[in-house]
């Protein structure tokens, strides 16, 4: 047992997927992290991107969807009457959704980009004092 510890905290990829929270096996990582990938390609065929960047977007949303789904797949309670999924299938389907969260995100960002002269307007209507109220 000693030795099996030994040799899993000299493997820097243990001690890289430890920091991001995910602690089940490295070959089950680098499976779904491709399937994720894989995943949001495939959407991304149905859809295609706009410009370079939002490929990169997605690549890098998919890879953090991905992760932040393994780690909640680890933590939820399985029931008895239920299987539970391989973390390779949850990351899959996460890669897969997250090209859809990335449009949203683009476009709610395009949103507010236009209207950021109103917005900070009205934040600052509502922070600071009016200049002609009461004076003491």
């Amino acid at each position: 047992m000693r030795d099996a510890l030994a040799d899993h905290l000299k493997d820097p990829l243990t001690l890289a997927l430890a920091g991001l929270g995910i602690t089940f096996a490295p070959y089950e990582w680098i499976g779904g992290l491709f399937l994720a990938l894989a995943g949001a390609a495939f959407a991304m065929r149905s859809d295609p991107e706009q410009d370079r960047r939002e490929l990169w977007l997605v690549m890098l949303g998919a890879f953090l969807a991905s992760h932040i789904a393994a780690m909640v797949w680890q933590r939820w309670p399985a029931q008895w009457w239920t299987m539970a999924p391989p973390v390779q299938l949850v990351m899959c389907g996460t890669g897969f959704l997250s090209r859809r969260l990335t449009r949203i995100a683009l476009r709610l960002a395009g949103l507010i980009e236009a209207r950021s002269e109103a917005i900070a307007d009205r934040v600052i209507d509502r922070v600071l004092p009016p200049e002609d109220g009461p004076h003491n």
